[in-house]
């Protein structure tokens, strides 16, 4: 009796951050499968290389891999925004190396979600350099974001959303929220003013 009280509070204290869900469960389960035919009708019968972005992505492509019938290497590539790292672009810094020889392959890359383009320019510019045979890139999400017209396009897109304070499906704030199932807006009150979408 006590773990289910206990259980019930802790999901209470999740849920009161979340002002609403913007896209449902079954909403990205459909659309990732969609995604997943779009990738293998771009692609066909090759032997692809996925670059992940970690953490935010591991969600999306554990679900997308699962709906793609090609040949796969995978690999996961890290960025931050501190010290002790081997290439610095945008302002952002990747940590490097990757582990797979990117040379020759056909590389996707892969990312939660959209929102300055900075994280996917820099990875996009290192696996150029790196002489990936073919580059593109797959996001699940685009934010709305019309103040920044040169973004990078993503070969692939999932959802557009609004530019709100996103969380859930691998999505986090302060590194929580990733495993709520559904993609939501967290509320204000729940961080700090300073980190509010721009």
């Amino acid at each position: 009796m006590e773990m289910k009280k206990s259980q019930g509070t802790s999901s209470g204290i999740v849920h009161r951050d979340i002002d609403r869900v913007i896209v449902s469960r079954g909403r990205i389960a459909s659309r990732v499968e969609q995604l997943a035919r779009e990738i293998t009708d771009c692609y066909g019968p090759v032997e692809l290389t996925i670059l992940a972005v970690l953490t935010g992505s591991l969600i999306f492509l554990a679900d997308l891999i699962r709906h793609l019938p090609m040949m796969i290497r995978l690999d996961v590539v890290s960025v931050s925004s501190y010290p002790g790292v081997v290439v610095e672009s945008q302002g952002l810094q990747l940590k490097l190396p990757i582990s797979t020889n990117l040379s020759g392959r056909d590389v996707l890359v892969l990312d939660d979600i959209l929102d300055s383009g900075a994280t996917l320019r820099a990875i996009l510019q290192a696996v150029s350099a790196a002489g990936a045979a073919s580059l593109r890139s797959c996001v699940l999400l685009k934010k709305n974001r019309p103040d920044l017209p040169e973004r990078p396009e993503p070969d692939f897109v999932g959802l557009e959303v609004p530019n709100k304070f996103l969380v859930g499906y691998g999505l986090d704030y302060n590194n929580l929220y990733r495993n709520l199932p559904d993609i939501c807006v967290l509320r204000p009150r729940a961080y700090r003013k300073g980190d509010a979408p721009a």
